[in-house]
């Protein structure tokens, strides 16, 4: 299509937004998650073993429950979009002059002259695909890219909250003592949330300090509330010291 040839030539109009997204999301959620369940853990539990066996449970769990959920809802959408479409091209087929009519509509909204408008809406429903995809798009506010695919979606975001979890957990593994290990975790965590905020700044442009703050302080926000949780188990006597 003509807009994908002159995307191709402008390459500060990022293409693939929602794998984009998918990656954004998955490794952020995956860091946040990692450094308020781990962390709380530390907090009241003395054994590295337990800490990581438990952290690692928790972020592959929590990578398959992001890769099923974003499936199931990617796919969702397709389905919306599919049902849409269909009820669209029924219109198209058996009221194709009352169709004709909101194609005038659009047009005109856009503010193109009557002559103009009569032009386009002659041009654009000489062409059942590209009649259906105006129809889609300026009616129903709907793109067939928006609506993604399930499959790579899930795996996509699954994977990258994967990656974002372990990367939390590793210091667990290769750092002593466990204080040390505990705060290399939180260093980690905060410069791969750096790297995220980067990303999105990367593609969003606007502030590059506020993108960073902000990514920053929902990983510090989370690492505390984990910490805070930890320390009230342990005042309750949930304090494992093997």
């Amino acid at each position: 299509m003509a807009q994908s040839k002159i995307a191709e030539r402008e390459p500060q109009h990022p293409r693939s937004g929602n794998f984009i997204r998918d990656i954004v999301f998955g490794a952020n959620d995956g860091v946040v998650t990692a450094i308020g369940f781990v962390i709380g853990i530390a907090a009241s539990i003395a054994h590295r073993e337990i800490i990581v066996v438990a952290g690692v449970l928790e972020v592959v769990a929590g990578a398959a429950s992001m890769a099923l959920g974003n499936y199931l809802a990617v796919k969702s959408q397709r389905e919306y979009y599919e049902a849409m479409e269909r009820i669209e091209k029924w219109e198209m087929k058996n009221k194709p002059e009352v169709e004709r009519d909101e194609i005038r509509e659009i047009y005109t909204d856009m503010g193109f002259e009557k002559d103009q408008v009569e032009l386009l809406t002659k041009k654009v429903t000489s062409d059942d695909a590209m009649w259906l995809d105006v129809m889609m798009r300026e009616e129903l506010g709907l793109t067939k890219q928006e609506a993604g695919n399930p499959i790579m979606s899930g795996i996509i975001i699954g994977f990258f909250f994967l990656v974002g979890g372990m990367l939390v957990i590793l210091p667990y593994i290769f750092v002593s003592p466990l204080t040390s290990a505990l705060i290399a975790s939180f260093i980690v965590g905060i410069l791969v949330l750096v790297g995220i905020a980067v990303i999105r700044w990367f593609l969003n442009k606007g502030s590059l300090g506020q993108k960073v703050a902000e990514t920053v302080i929902i990983g510090v926000v989370a690492a505390l509330i984990g910490y805070v949780a930890g320390l009230v188990l342990k005042l309750f006597g949930f304090n494992i010291t093997l």
